[in-house]
């Protein structure tokens, strides 16, 4: 098997302000939030671990020394992303290193409960674009806005997502997509600086996979979230 046809690189961004969680950062780091007894960051190293890649990098920020110090000696890599400024650019650091090959990006701040989204990202990958989903449902879904909505899709392929609408609720028992991709050259190839636009062109011509994760996820870039996490996590 080809090594582009495999996922051997994982992306984890990690140099965001945080400026929603800011009041519960450590050392103004939100990855470092406990939840559970783990870090979100370790948390999300484990899982992708556990999804069988061991090529890791993490994206952290000069202005957040507390990440390379909890990662030091962990095994991974640790590029910076000089400024803030946005996903794309942060996953774009590490493209020196995936050199053209597909990876997981997988955000710390979305926790998943009893499935390994990121094993089910990679078992699926079939060489297209590939997105995490999940039916949004209550309670946790009603604190949501209306961002990531699929609003078109036949089989596995997404052939349609919505604009962003932050100051709408997120309609109950539709889909989302949510804190776990496998991103190939071909998103690449037309991504600019808005991920959500290349991922609808990579829609509209139909190569744009979809996973269905069956197991109830936390936004933990959200105080709520973060409230609701450590409720379920630590029961």
């Amino acid at each position: 098997m080809a090594e582009e046809d495999v996922v051997t690189w994982a992306v984890i961004p990690a140099a965001g302000l945080g400026t929603r969680m800011s009041e519960n950062a450590v050392l103004g780091c939100k990855e470092l939030i406990e939840i559970g007894g783990l870090t979100m960051l370790e948390r999300t190293i484990r899982e992708v671990e556990d999804a069988g890649i061991k090529r890791i990098v993490v994206i952290s920020s000069p202005n957040k020394p507390a990440i390379d110090a909890e990662l030091e000696g962990r095994g991974v890599e640790i590029v910076h992303q000089m400024e803030p400024n946005g996903l794309i650019d942060a996953v774009r650091c590490a493209r020196s290193l995936t050199v053209g090959l597909p990876c997981l990006v997988a955000l710390p701040d979305v926790l998943f409960t009893d499935i390994n989204p990121s094993k089910i990202l990679c078992n699926e990958f079939d060489g297209s674009t590939r997105l995490a989903v999940v039916q949004v449902n209550a309670p946790w879904g009603r604190h949501l806005c209306d961002t990531g909505r699929v609003t078109e899709m036949v089989k596995n392929r997404i052939l349609g997502l919505s604009d962003k609408h932050p100051d709408r609720a997120f309609p109950l028992d539709e889909i989302r997509i949510t804190g776990r991709a496998i991103w190939t050259e071909a998103f690449w190839e037309v991504a600019e600086d808005n991920e959500v636009e290349a991922l609808r062109i990579l829609a509209a011509d139909e190569i744009l996979s979809a996973s269905f994760v069956k197991t109830p996820y936390i936004d933990v870039g959200l105080t709520v979230g973060y409230e609701y996490a450590q409720s379920i996590f630590n029961r």
